[in-house]
């Protein structure tokens, strides 16, 4: 009876321990299961990501290697053509586009403005410049009046690459003399048609070349056209603005300024062509055509 119960005993004991085997190797089963599905989900994770980070990088990609087509494309055209070739083209393209005829007509004065004009019906509605660019006090920066950061921009009825050569010469001098750049063409354009200074032709008074630089805290005066005068002031470092009639530089009015003298000639900043900026001029053939002058210092 005794030996009957340690069996007993015995065949139960075996019984909870292999139960409780059972269990534990069932609970690391699930721990197993719970740790593979956390892993699982964290590569997922890793994977959507580098999945996204690599699609959007493709895009940029694309977008990238898009332009560089489309630039090499524009630069082979350009290549192809000689700069007769394309002012014509772009003439032609403009005219079938509709553009004002006066944006058109700034290929004839001047064929440095053809990329102007080119970009007329992407960029007339862009943003304007809010600076003129990195300035040194003291010295006068070359600015233009067709630079596409202001040049589609208006003044009266026309616009600043039209017109604006008044405005454009006063940015140059308020910003080298006060080492202000953000007094740009617009910010001059503004100050004209607000005071009155824009006529119905779209002319600069003469008034204005004084006034808005006075508004900016500079002095400014007439002086006489004796170029030992003009050297003068020039040696001073006052940089001075001339009035122009019809001859090297125009066929009606025009403004330009007058940066340095050197020994009977002039440095020249004409807003209206880069390569009247970079030639030599003696002032003895600028003072015929000269109808105003005015110096300018801080």
């Amino acid at each position: 009876m005794a030996n009957d119960n340690r069996i007993d005993d015995w065949g139960t004991e075996r019984n909870i321990r292999r139960r409780q085997s059972r269990r534990r190797m069932q609970r690391r089963r699930r721990r197993q299961l719970q740790r593979r599905m956390i892993l699982s989900g964290i590569v997922f994770v890793i994977v959507l990501l580098f999945a996204s980070c690599a699609y959007r990088c493709a895009k940029k990609t694309d977008a990238r290697e898009a332009a560089k087509v489309e630039k090499a494309k524009k630069e082979e055209k350009e290549k192809e053509e000689t700069a007769q070739e394309r002012l014509e083209r772009v003439r032609r393209e403009a005219q079938e586009a509709g553009y004002p005829a006066e944006i058109i007509e700034l290929l004839s004065k001047n064929p440095e403005t053809v990329g102007f004009v080119e970009d007329y019906g992407k960029k007339k509605d862009g943003p304007l410049k809010e600076t003129v660019g990195d300035i040194a006090q003291g010295e006068i920066p070359y600015l233009y009046q067709w630079d596409e950061g202001w040049g589609y921009s208006s003044y009266g009825t026309s616009t600043i690459a039209v017109s604006g050569c008044g405005p454009t010469c006063m940015s140059m001098i308020i910003s080298g003399l006060t080492g202000d750049n953000t007094a740009t063409p617009p910010k001059m354009v503004a100050y004209s048609e607000q005071y009155g200074h824009v006529t119905a032709e779209n002319d600069t008074t003469w008034a204005f070349m004084k006034e808005v630089a006075w508004s900016y805290g500079l002095s400014s005066w007439d002086i006489g056209l004796d170029e030992s005068i003009v050297a003068s002031e020039l040696a001073q470092g006052h940089p001075v603005v001339c009035a122009l009639g019809p001859g090297d530089f125009t066929q009606n009015g025009h403004f330009i300024v007058l940066a340095g003298y050197d020994n009977g000639n002039v440095t020249v900043h004409d807003p209206f062509s880069k390569i009247n900026s970079e030639k030599t001029w003696a002032y003895a053939d600028i003072m015929p055509q000269i109808r105003a002058i005015w110096a300018y210092s801080s």
